[in-house]
């Protein structure tokens, strides 16, 4: 071989050496120059984690300032997808093991965190020392778990005021689409109450945290910090003493009712007519909104709410509807009066029977009748037969629109969730439509309907709130205000971010002398030797304005009803109690408001503010 032939073999050769270290240096210069930017990011995104960090959650307060609802720090297993090995049967199963849930929990659990495979999935919260230490032994055998410390839910008066401040829950996918960003799959909110009125209030704002990650996608150490920044507090109008004490006394007067004691459900409402602030509200049965809260306790604890015939997660004061039984007299009588059909000094006859059969309360107890009476007399004594005959002659149209003045048949204008129902007023039209298909003599309107309806029987629907509100017109003797549960949002520093001042909804016009006859009358059923509410009230220092009622649900079922406001010269308090299957308002309700009164007064406990 020559040397020329070697020597092109060598050129060759050195050529595509120095072809290949020129190809492998243009790769490094493109990975590192121009594509250094993007690998560097996708290798942090394999070791850095951006984490959201929950601000703690608003506070809920009384009037006064007394803590009901705070955030305290827990410790929340959590996980994240992205960090999973490819076969994570075996961690599933463990994990499951230590928490002592099903691997179909676990895995709706890390279900909701579809979509974003790095951020931590919560599994359960409030976990207690012995869980903690069981998930950091395991550290090796549970890629992708870890501890974080997060703020939770403590409600400091349990089953208090629960339908009014309401319950966290899971986020829904309707929820999660229609609130911002900042929500994720396995967060809570605001699902009843304030809890969920108020949900952006007491969120406050998500911060987030840069940590770097292992290998078992665990965080190691800390990048960069946006600290959360808390939720707003929200200061109620109720009095927390006079909450317990309205929910107290049902509790133990049901005990001593005859028939079934202690199954019946109902309700109180305690507001100041002058603003229309709710002071106490209390659905019976509440529940426990903590145990609604705990992922150990929420699936079995709400499938026992959901069976109980009492219906515990049912809000009585706003939702229920109930017939007012005779507390619907005093609207019976100021239409009498300001229609110009009777006048309140006129004496009327009551033989015990009306022209279309209603009886008076004595002739069905087999006693004589009550013969002549005043207005007065007839709604201290609860005369069925004096308000049938006069508000026949009122007449369904002109009653109908006097419930309308009242606003009865439209929502109060609470702002709570569940919204509350609108209630009913019947008329010629409603029984039409509600008839309709079956013969005409069922779609007509007759005489017989208009006295269900003045003596509170008829098919006219309201709600505890509603009563509530009729009464507080009376007191004021026409201005309503619409019913507040806040009274103002305060920063996490106790700045007043929002307060809420009274707002008149409507005024009820009727003459000065027509207001006064009305509440003479409501004053009888307390002071009259007959009254239907002395007993109750007998030795109470203070005047009170006051109707029982009776509502027959059924032939051999009626609930007791009861409305008062105190005092009479200058009204405080409207007080309202429904008491299903109570039998009748003097004695199923009745000593329920007064117990409440007590306590409102400071007759028995210490002073509560007004």
């Amino acid at each position: 071989m020559s040397d020329n032939s070697v020597e092109r073999r060598l050129r060759v050769f050195f050529g595509i050496v120095i072809l290949c270290v020129a190809v492998i240096l243009a790769r490094l210069w493109y990975l590192q120059i121009v594509k250094g930017d993007e690998y560097a990011r996708l290798a942090d995104g394999n070791r850095m984690r951006q984490l959201r960090v929950l601000p703690p959650r608003g506070n809920i307060l009384d009037r006064n300032g007394v803590t009901l609802v705070r955030s305290k720090s827990s410790f929340t297993v959590a996980l994240v997808p992205g960090g999973l090995p490819k076969d994570s049967a075996e961690t599933f199963s463990l994990l499951c093991e230590i928490l002592g849930i099903s691997q179909e929990e676990l895995a709706e659990a890390v279900e909701k965190g579809r979509g974003y495979p790095y951020e931590p999935v919560r599994i359960m919260r409030g976990v207690d020392a012995a869980t903690v230490i069981a998930i950091e032994e395991n550290r090796n055998r549970l890629p992708g778990v870890f501890i974080e410390e997060e703020p939770v839910r403590e409600y400091l008066f349990g089953e208090l005021a629960s339908h009014l401040i309401g319950y966290l829950g899971s986020i829904t996918a309707e929820e999660l689409r229609e609130l911002d960003g900042s929500y994720r799959g396995s967060d809570l909110v605001g699902k009843t109450g304030i809890e969920r009125v108020y949900e952006q209030e007491l969120r406050g704002q998500v911060g987030t945290i840069t940590v770097e990650v292992n290998a078992l996608s665990r965080p190691i150490q800390t990048v960069s910090y946006l600290e959360p920044i808390p939720g707003h507090n929200i200061v109620l109008t109720i009095d927390h003493r006079l909450q317990a004490v309205a929910e107290q006394a049902f509790e133990e007067h049901i005990l001593t009712l005859t028939e079934d004691p202690g199954t019946q459900a109902g309700g109180v409402v305690v507001l100041n007519p002058k603003t229309g602030e709710i002071l106490a509200m209390a659905s019976v049965p509440g529940f426990s909104p903590e145990l609604l809260l705990d992922t150990s306790t929420r699936n079995q604890y709400y499938n026992e709410l959901i069976k109980n015939p009492r219906r515990p997660l049912f809000n009585r004061i706003t939702q229920a509807l109930y017939g007012p039984g005779s507390t619907f007299k005093p609207v019976t009588a100021l239409a009498i009066l300001e229609e110009g059909v009777y006048r309140a000094d006129q004496v009327f006859n009551a033989t015990g029977v009306s022209e279309y059969g209603v009886r008076d309360w004595v002739i069905t107890n087999r006693l004589a009748p009550l013969g002549n009476i005043t207005l007065k007399e007839a709604m201290g004594i609860s005369s069925n037969h004096y308000f049938a005959d006069l508000g026949t002659k009122v007449g369904i149209d002109r009653l109908s629109e006097w419930m309308r003045a009242f606003g009865m048949g439209e929502p109060t204008g609470l702002n709570l969730y569940p919204a509350e129902r609108a209630g009913l007023v019947p008329d010629r039209e409603w029984k039409k439509a509600a008839f309709a298909g079956r013969p005409v003599w069922d779609q007509n309107w007759y005489p017989s309907d208009t006295e269900q309806i003045s003596i509170g029987q008829g098919f006219h629907q309201m709600t505890i709130l509603q009563i509530a509100q009729i009464y507080a017109a009376i007191a004021n003797r026409g201005p309503i205000y619409v019913p507040q549960v806040v009274r103002e949002i305060r920063s996490p520093e106790g700045h007043v971010v929002q307060s809420f001042e009274p707002q008149l909804a409507r005024v009820v016009e009727a003459s000065k002398s027509s207001w006064n006859a009305v509440i003479e009358g409501l004053r009888a059923a307390v002071e009259h030797p007959r009254g239907t509410a002395r007993n109750a009230f007998a030795g109470f220092p203070t005047s009170v304005a006051a109707k029982t009622g009776t509502w027959e649900v059924s032939g051999s079922t009626s609930n007791g009803v009861f409305a008062a406001f105190a005092p009479v010269e200058d009204p405080e308090i409207v007080v309202v109690v429904v008491v299903e299957r109570g039998i009748g308002g003097a004695s199923g309700a009745a000593p329920i408001a007064r117990r409440v009164m007590d306590a409102y007064f400071s007759l028995n406990d210490e002073p509560i503010e007004p």
